[in-house]
């Protein structure tokens, strides 16, 4: 279904497009009615003491939000700050608030709320509901500011700071609103948001990120390895993440021979994928392992990722963020 849907979103033109505009109509009547309710605040928002900051986007699929989040929860963690974050829980199985701890499962707390805690220790809530998490979270604990994973369309939460990420390489697609097209809103909502981020390009003259790909690393030996290693060798890709483009655009450079086993986002692995692999390395992302973490194959490497901001987009969150929390920047 994934497939089906990118292959209509981000080709120039489709026939389904075409099929789906009336439905993308309604969905645009739908999001601005609710949006008005919100403004005359016929529909409850609420309001938290300690700062809120939403990092989303406005299209569906993968704009790099989780790796900024972890970016920016380190960041502001070397600052001295208490940093709690929430995470919607997405595919997971529980309906209330949870509080992450390394027994979690991501079955029931999903996968990018293991991540979030594992590369940042930082106090993290899993919940669909923004606003049950955010007041679980600040009821049980004494946070400096509360950092949402997405959340961007959630208006029933105040917040003090919108980022708003846009994938380089994907953009807005054909540029229609669901189902025609993979937005959740209208393209000028990004002018409404605090700052707007163009992720995974090199570009020193807007606000943007660069992926860094670290090496990889053996999940039984520990050892760390550069991609330059694997160079003309077989390996297999297998990925549940929502775009696996900048992964492959590595490999074709080191000129790793490759065999990608792609599953949708957020797949629930089993480990029973693996079961007709070759006996060959086989590359998995930091978010995919935590759902595999109770394997012992040392065929398997987990790639080493972050994202780094340019040098405009850090002086511009140094200065805003610094007046917005109180701390020297």
């Amino acid at each position: 279904m994934d497939k089906f849907f990118n292959n209509i979103w981000y080709s120039k033109f489709n026939f389904f497009s075409l099929l789906f505009l009336p439905l993308s109509l309604i969905y645009l009547i739908t999001i601005t009615i609710r949006r008005y309710l919100y403004q005359i605040k016929l529909f409850r928002i609420t309001k938290f003491n300690t700062p809120i900051i939403i990092v989303g986007n406005i299209s569906l699929g993968g704009s790099g939000k989780t790796p900024f989040c972890i970016w920016l929860i380190n960041y502001l963690l070397s600052r001295g700050l208490k940093v709690g974050v929430i995470s919607s829980g997405y595919k997971g199985a529980s309906k209330i608030p949870i509080i992450i701890n390394e027994q979690s499962d991501p079955k029931i707390v999903g996968d990018e709320a293991i991540l979030l805690f594992e590369k940042t220790n930082a106090i993290t809530v899993s919940c669909g509901n923004r606003v049950h998490a955010t007041k679980l979270l600040l009821d049980t604990f004494n946070v400096d500011v509360v950092i949402h994973d997405d959340g961007i369309q959630h208006y029933s939460l105040n917040r003090d700071y919108e980022i708003i990420l846009t994938d380089h390489d994907k953009l807005f697609g054909n540029g229609y609103l669901l189902p025609s097209g993979p937005l959740r809103e209208l393209k000028s909502r990004i002018l409404r948001a605090n700052i707007s981020v163009l992720t995974n390009v090199i570009n020193d003259k807007i606000y943007a990120t660069s992926s860094i790909n670290n090496g990889l690393q053996n999940i039984v030996t520990k050892e760390i390895k550069s991609f330059d290693y694997f160079r003309n060798k077989q390996v297999n890709l297998v990925a549940g993440i929502a775009s696996i483009k900048n992964i492959t655009n590595i490999l074709d450079h080191y000129m790793i021979n490759y065999v990608s086993h792609k599953f949708d986002d957020h797949h629930h692995f089993s480990g029973n994928e693996f079961n007709s692999l070759t006996n060959k390395p086989i590359f998995l992302t930091s978010k995919d392992y935590v759902k595999l973490s109770n394997l012992n194959d040392s065929n398997i490497w987990v790639i080493l990722h972050e994202v780094i901001p340019n040098n405009l987009l850090l002086e511009k969150i140094k200065e805003d963020l610094s007046k917005l929390l109180k701390y020297e920047n």
